[in-house]
Formats: structure tokens, sequence, C-alpha cells
């Protein structure tokens, strides 16, 4: 038998799948150098560089990190600690620098509680609005516990004090015990450590300072300005960033915290190993063309939504801030990563260690004890309230993309779809059904008769969406350009004296 044209077929198949695998390699690449890594945005890099100096001294002191004390030079001041109503009150304040940072603990009826840290007299006020954005009715009708539910108990061992809140609800309790030198907190649930913040010692709160004056030495890399590739970002208000270790015992999986391209169960971002990363995984909106799979970058969409499972117990942590952040995940039981993070001993609980740092702002975290996935997610909806159902039309196919070209089109590719029998509920055009890349304006040449290619597609059951982006073309001609300039609603510069000015779709933009 001549297997000779079988192998020549064969090896023209794989040339084939060879070339198709090279191209889809190319065409999705993406431009990587057009985004900061954690090592180029000066305060994700400070942050990093601090937790491994903490690590080092930690080690050095012959302490286990996986204990309370750790080498944090944040202690709660002597006297400062209070319980006033739902709320636990204390000032903590770093051994060096001596600016008191004003702690809020509060406790809601499903057993949530609420950190919230910043500086008791900051030189001028932080950004604190997130919460108007984000909480149910602005924050104002959280449902908070009833001071008759909570007690306070403080006990002292070993010149050590330690402040207990005890929180009973119906056949649930929960505690929360704060630990004075250094400062960290373990979220209880059922006697045992679920959340804890500060065991490794990793929060760093940048209090605000005056900008050192020329020859001055500042000791702050990037905190008045950096550059990245051709842009420089001032900072008015120097250097302003915080962060935080959260870590979960007990449990082996982390999730959440989209929008990012990688596995459901989040990896290990420190420490190396064959399937960690070595980036954090970075909160940031961005526009991402032709995205990498398996890869922390921040995408389109920010939620700083984390939940710890298993099998016994969820558990989550709501970091409810809108700057740029980044988080190291790093698993106890990985021997790479135990280097850095601290290993656990035979017998110990594992554990997922996480590293939150955020930009600016005032640090504002909840924390979510479930213990079922069900029960945390309510608690979630508790905060933000409930996702509104859907318009039933959104729930289907919508066949999107850049850019249908003109009415023909539209109706071509309606056409094509029913043919083949494809269910679609709803086609979208992009930038270019506008007259000049003018959005609110119509191209009369490629779309002559909207309201018949609307109703041709509304007789099969098909609904029309056309895209409206918030930058507007620059142009005195233009009449949505024209009244917005006029009423001063397009955003300014940071002098706060001009529009601002960026370049987008349409070319030179206002937003």
């Amino acid at each position: 038998m001549n297997t000779k044209p079988k192998s020549r077929a064969r090896s023209v198949a794989l040339l084939y799948l060879a070339a198709a695998s090279l191209l889809a390699q190319v065409c999705s690449a993406v431009k990587r150098e057009d985004f900061k890594t954690c090592e180029q945005s000066a305060f994700c890099n400070r942050h990093r560089i601090f937790a491994e100096t903490m690590v080092k001294e930690t080690q050095a002191l012959g302490k286990s990190s996986s204990a309370p004390a750790n080498s944090s030079p944040y202690s709660v001041l002597e006297n400062s600690v209070r319980l006033d109503g739902h709320t636990l009150m204390a000032s903590v304040q770093h051994g060096t620098d001596k600016v008191p940072l004003k702690f809020e603990l509060s406790f809601l009826e499903s057993g949530i509680v609420r950190v919230r840290a910043q500086e008791e007299s900051p030189m001028k006020p932080r950004f604190d609005e997130t919460q108007k954005y984000v909480l149910r009715d602005e924050g104002s009708a959280l449902p908070y516990a009833s001071p008759d539910s909570i007690r306070l108990v403080s006990e002292a061992a070993n010149g050590l004090a330690t402040h207990t809140v005890n929180y009973v609800n119906g056949n649930s309790s929960f505690s929360v015990r704060m630990h004075e030198r250094p400062w960290s907190l373990e979220y209880l649930v059922d006697g045992k450590p679920a959340i804890q913040l500060n065991t490794k010692g990793f929060f760093h709160f940048e209090h605000l300072r005056q900008k050192p004056a020329d020859g001055e030495l500042d000791d702050v890399a990037g905190g008045w300005e950096e550059s990245f590739k051709s842009w420089t970002d001032s900072k008015p208000n120097g250097p302003e960033s915080f962060g935080l270790d959260i870590n979960f015992n007990g449990f082996e999986h982390v999730y959440g915290i989209p929008e990012h391209s990688s596995p459901l169960s989040l990896k290990d971002t420190r420490g190396g190993g064959k399937d960690a990363y070595d980036q954090p995984y970075r909160m940031y909106n961005l526009d991402v063309f032709e995205y990498e799979l398996d890869n922390p970058m921040a995408l389109y969409g920010s939620i700083p939504f984390m939940l710890a499972h298993s099998a016994e117990a969820t558990v989550g942590v709501f970091w409810m801030n809108a700057a740029e952040t980044w988080i190291d995940v790093a698993r106890e039981k990985s021997s790479t990563f135990g280097s850095l993070f601290g290993r656990s001993g035979a017998g110990q609980r594992p554990t997922v260690n996480t590293h939150w740092v955020s930009e600016s702002g005032v640090m504002d975290v909840f924390m979510l004890p479930g213990a079922t996935a069900a029960d945390v997610y309510r608690q979630y909806a508790e905060l933000v309230e409930q996702t509104p159902l859907p318009r039933d039309f959104s729930l289907g196919y919508h066949q999107c993309r850049w850019n249908y070209i003109d009415q023909e089109d539209v109706l071509a590719v309606s056409a094509k779809l029913q043919e083949h029998q494809i269910p679609y509920d709803v086609i979208w055009l992009d930038i270019e059904h506008t007259d000049g890349k003018r959005y609110f304006t119509w191209d009369n040449t490629k779309f002559p008769d909207p309201v018949a290619m609307q109703e041709e597609l509304a007789r099969g059951g098909h609904k029309l969406v056309n895209v409206v982006d918030p930058h507007i073309k620059r142009d005195s001609e233009y009449r949505v350009w024209k009244e917005a300039n006029d009423g001063g609603y397009f955003v300014k510069n940071k002098e706060g004296t001009e529009n601002y000015q960026g370049w987008c779709w349409p070319g030179d933009s206002n937003w």
C-alpha cells in the first residue's frame, strides 16, 4: 500500500496547524510595554519592598511569622481603645513617624466587620467618597448591630494587651481580637481565626506630608512625581498609599477580584514556582486590546471583592477603594512562598496570605464571615444592594464587534445568522455609525434609513444598540462638544483651568 499521499497530506496539515498557531500568537500578542508592572508603579514597588523588609526583620527577631507577633512598627496607643456603640475605636501609631492613625471597627447585624483607618489630623482631607457611590444608600442605611449585643473584653499578659469584641446574633457568634503591640487583628468564627489583618506585619500607611524643599533629600521614591514611557505623573499631595496583609487561615483557595484572565482559583504571585505569576493582580480599569490568557494584568473592570473557600466554610473581604490597587497572593504550604510570607509548621492549618496595596484614599475594609458561599453573597448584597435583574433581551446572544460598516452590512449579518439558525437578540453598532466619529449623530450615507433598518431587525425579534463613549470629539462646529464646553461640563486638567485633553477613537477629545 502506498502511504506517501497520506504522509504528504499529514505534513501539509501539520504545516497549516503550525502556521495557524504562529499567526494566532502574533495576532494575540498584547503590547505589554504599554502597561505598567508593579516595579514601574512607584507605590506598588515601595510596598513590595516594605513587605520583604518586614519578613527579614521578623526572621531576624527569631519569631514565627505565623504568630500574631511580628516586626510591624505600628502599635495601639495606650488607653486609646474604647467601645462606642457598635464601633471599637483605637489610635494606632508608627514607632518612628509618630503620626497617629484613627481606627474604627464597626459591627453589622449579619456579623460583617468594617475596618476603617486614616490619619487623625491629616494635612488635608483624604478622598472618602467611594462609599457614596458604592454602599447602599451612600452608607447611611447599613444595618449596624445593636450595642446591647456587643461586649468588649480587655486583657493583658506578659506586658502585651489584647482587646476582644464578642458579638452574638441568634445562633451565630463572632469575635474580633485586636493585639496592641504590634497592631494586628483576627476575626474568629466559631473560636477559630478565619481572617487575619497585619499578622505578617505588612501594614504600612503613608501619611500626608510637606514636599521637601529643593535640594532636600526625598526618602520616598516616586512619591511626588514618576514617569512611565513618555508620560510624567505629578502628585501634588505626595505619597498617600497604604497596604495591608489580609490572611485567610484554614483555606487553600481564594477567588474573585475580577476582572482578570486568570483561573478561577487565584494563583500565587510571590516566590516563584512553575505555575505562579511574577506580578501581583492589578485593579485598574483598562482597555487591553488582544489581552493574554492566564495573566494578572488589569482588564476592563475592577471589583475588589475576594472569597476564601473550603469544604468547611467560606469567608469574604471587600476592599472598598476606588484607587489603583495591587494584590499579592501566596499560599503558606509552598516552601518557596514560605521563604517570603512564612511557612506553616507541621499540624498547622493551611493559609492563603494576600497583600493589598492602594495608591490613595481611606482604608475601608469589610470582613464577611459567611459561613457558606450563599451567606457571603447575601452579606455582600447587604452592603452594595442586590444587582438589578437585567432586561430579558440582554440575557441572550449579542452580536457585537468593531465594526459593521453600513446598513447593508448589518442586515446581511442578521440574515446569515437566521439562515444558519443561530439565535441572537441584539446587534451592536460601534463608533463608525456616527457622522465623523461624533457621538449622538448618525452617518446618513452609510445608514440612509435607520428606521427601516431597525424595523427589519424587529421583524425577527431583534434589537439594535449603538455605542456612545465618554470621549467627545473636539470640534467647535459639533453641537454636543460646544454645549459641554460652554457649560463647563468636561473633566478639567489638574490645575482645574482647562479641559482635560486626550487622544481616542475620534482623535483629539475631551471627556
